[in-house]
């Protein structure tokens, strides 16, 4: 067998040279995790004092505030903590939302209250549930949970429930209670 010594120590040049330029080029990128992988269904963005204002012709209709929001872009969904809703009809504020947590969809601007929902007007009505939702185009709060709804030391309890964020023009559905509810400003469903 002939050795060719040229050949041999340019090949060895070579792989020597390629070897050095991997270490390198290894050596020059960034440090990761080798089993990083993303957190499924974790948001995008985590905002503390979150507030979120929706307007219709230049109006307020109602400003959200949260201690926390986590977002999700790309499904368009905003999740809030502890969120404070004011609802405001011709610039007046009417009432104030509270809840555990409240999701936005950002695209339509509806929105869904969620554990030990208040909503308190400014006339002194008061509802409680534990979900609640909003309807942005229809300006209307709903629910198909029970309920129960406070004006003047009067309660009266039901199943399901549609009113205008004020709660001034309101539909109870399954009333009981000891008074009707036509004497109240609302009716029944």
């Amino acid at each position: 067998m002939k050795k060719y010594p040229l050949q041999s120590k340019t090949m060895r040049l070579s792989l020597l040279f390629l070897l050095l330029v991997s270490l390198l080029l290894t050596a020059c990128e960034e440090e990761r995790p080798v089993d990083f992988q993303p957190a499924e269904n974790a948001p995008d963005q985590q905002i503390s004092s979150f507030t979120l204002r929706q307007t219709s012709d230049g109006e307020l209709v109602w400003e959200l505030v949260a201690e926390l929001a986590k977002v999700w872009d790309n499904e368009h969904l905003t999740i809030a903590s502890n969120p404070v809703v004011d609802f405001y009809q011709e610039e007046r504020h009417t009432a104030i939302l509270t809840a555990d947590e409240g999701t936005v969809n950002m695209l339509s601007n509806d929105m869904e209250a969620r554990g030990d929902v208040v909503v308190t007007s400014d006339e002194g009505a008061i509802l409680r549930t534990e979900i609640l939702s909003w309807d942005a185009r229809a300006e209307k709060l709903f629910t198909d949970e029970p309920v129960s709804y406070e004006k003047d030391g009067t309660i009266i309890h039901g199943e399901g429930f549609e009113s205008n964020s004020d709660l001034t023009d309101w539909k109870l559905a399954n009333p009981s209670g000891t008074i009707a509810p036509e004497e109240m400003g609302g009716e029944t469903f």
